[in-house]
């Protein structure tokens, strides 16, 4: 589901259970940019592999069930009002992985030890 490089405004939908197979959610560079948090049922997609939401204006923290999505490939959050640590529970998806791209947010404390276990990332 790639949307993209267009002009959505507004909260991040919540998601649907039609959407439970998806493996691509693609969100990114908004012109306006999407406002608010990470809507929590995403992390119920168990397929998803490709997670981008780069380039809006998503607030808060990320949620520890993001470690809970074994299939998760790559994850772009850079550009974003992202806040708090850096959930450990990234490292893990050490054995799925490959990418990580949380660049220009305004996280605070030190990096879990566990992102040293990415290879690639």
């Amino acid at each position: 589901f790639d949307m993209s490089s267009n002009a959505l405004t507004g909260s991040l939908p919540g998601f649907t259970d039609s959407f439970l197979s998806l493996q691509e959610l693609d969100l990114s560079n908004q012109t306006n940019g999407f406002i608010g948090s990470i809507p929590e049922d995403l992390w119920r997609f168990q397929s998803l592999k490709v997670l981008n939401l780069a380039s809006n204006k998503i607030e808060g923290p990320i949620p520890p069930d993001i470690g809970k999505m074994a299939a998760l490939e790559e994850v772009d959050l850079s550009n974003n009002r992202l806040v708090n640590a850096i959930p450990s529970e990234l490292g893990q998806l050490a054995g799925s992985l490959k990418h990580l791209r949380l660049s220009n947010n305004l996280f605070t404390g030190s990096i879990p030890s566990g992102i040293g276990q990415l290879e690639g990332a």
